[in-house]
């Protein structure tokens, strides 16, 4: 996945169909519990805003991105050296990256958590609390960044 195709769906420069081929098949299984991102980087910061990320969720919810895609583009935000936010001014958009770029600790990527997301980043829902992160556990899963030149 390319981040400029990404920045470039943000401002409404590339269609939701663009984005979904961009995203397809990026994400590949190096080992059992080990996930690989391919991911091309663009040289220039960016701010992502919840608006932003509305706008995935609803193209999610009318069908035009497959809700697994969110695993791909969160995971692509958290290790990005250009994507930004501020999470001390939006802890809500901080969370729900999070949430995207580790499903399998967080929320399925379901369409019912897809219209949660939705919901928590417009503010028509509180953002639930989580329970205190446990220790001395097993590895759910690993996620690593592949620098592409796509």
């Amino acid at each position: 996945m390319r981040e400029r195709v990404l920045r470039d769906f943000f401002e409404d420069k590339v269609t939701a169909a663009e984005l979904a081929r961009d995203v397809a098949g990026s994400m590949s299984q190096k080992a059992q519990k080990i996930s690989v991102v391919s991911i091309e980087d663009i040289d220039e910061e960016f701010t992502v805003t919840a608006p932003m990320l509305v706008r995935l969720c609803d193209v999610v919810l009318h069908g035009e991105l497959q809700p697994e895609a969110l695993h791909s583009i969160g995971f692509a935000l958290v290790a990005s050296d250009a994507f930004c936010w501020d999470a001390d001014q939006d802890d809500i958009l901080a969370e729900v990256i999070a949430d995207w770029s580790c499903p399998e600790v967080n929320y399925p990527l379901t369409v019912e958590n897809v219209q949660r997301f939705r919901a928590w980043l417009t503010r028509s829902e509180p953002y639930p609390s989580k329970p205190p992160l446990r220790t001395g556990g097993n590895i759910v899963s690993v996620t690593e960044k592949k620098r592409s030149g796509r």
